[in-house]
């Protein structure tokens, strides 16, 4: 049962990390963000490790080819045989290593891999009516995914009749863990044809996150 949980919370994760697209960081970025320090180059390691005062001993991670792969594993002997004999720069070294992965692991798994808003309307001609022309501003739901959780922030619109009202709404923010998604479904919903032929409208796509007990969480987006 476990392990099926955790496979529905990865099929989670790839259903909609396919929604969206970052291009990879450059070995600059990487060092700006310590999620991917297990990428750098001797060279990207040690510059950061001179940026925490141990500038001195560049030259050593240079020559010894210590990545940000390798690092983590170094011993303090290995430090030892690379050269670094005062004790306090050992415990220094291994001390930013550790916090190096306490910060990666952190980041991670608080990273945003995909973010959505609720598509309210099928085209602008729709949008523009039940706003009466933009005086009652959008407030659509949003969604954020991390590595652990789905974070759900859902409006409840005071209305007067079709229209949604820009004031006195109601807030439900849900934050849920990916380990007790039993299973996303997908539905799509098509613009109806009169507006599909006169203003161009794109269809919606509904998600049905379903949480075992707690019911179904619904996620409404665009198509695509």
């Amino acid at each position: 049962l476990h392990s099926s949980k955790k496979e529905n919370a990865s099929n989670t994760l790839l259903i909609f990390s396919k929604m969206a697209y970052e291009p990879p960081l450059t070995q600059h970025d990487s060092v700006l963000h310590m999620t991917d320090y297990e990428t750098w180059d001797a060279n990207a390691l040690a510059d950061y490790f001179g940026k925490q005062g141990l500038g001195d001993y560049r030259e050593v991670f240079v020559h010894h080819k210590i990545t940000g792969k390798i690092a983590p594993q170094l011993t303090d002997a290995d430090l030892k045989d690379m050269g670094i004999e005062i004790v306090g720069d050992r415990c220094r070294f291994r001390h930013i290593l550790k916090s190096m992965n306490r910060k990666a692991r952190a980041v991670q798994r608080n990273k945003i891999i995909w973010s959505g808003v609720e598509k309210l309307w099928f085209d602008k001609c729709e949008g523009c009516f039940n706003t009466c022309c933009g005086i009652f501003p959008e407030d659509p739901s949003t969604y954020k995914l991390t590595n652990n959780h789905l974070k759900v922030r859902t409006v409840e619109p005071l209305r007067i009749g079709p229209i949604r009202m820009c004031c006195c709404n109601k807030y439900n923010v849900n934050n849920i863990d990916l380990t007790q998604v039993d299973d996303v479904d997908m539905s799509g919903v098509p613009a109806p044809v009169f507006q599909q032929m006169c203003c161009c409208a794109t269809g919606k796509e509904i998600l049905d996150v379903s949480i075992g007990d707690e019911g179904s969480v619904f996620l409404t987006v665009g198509q695509g």
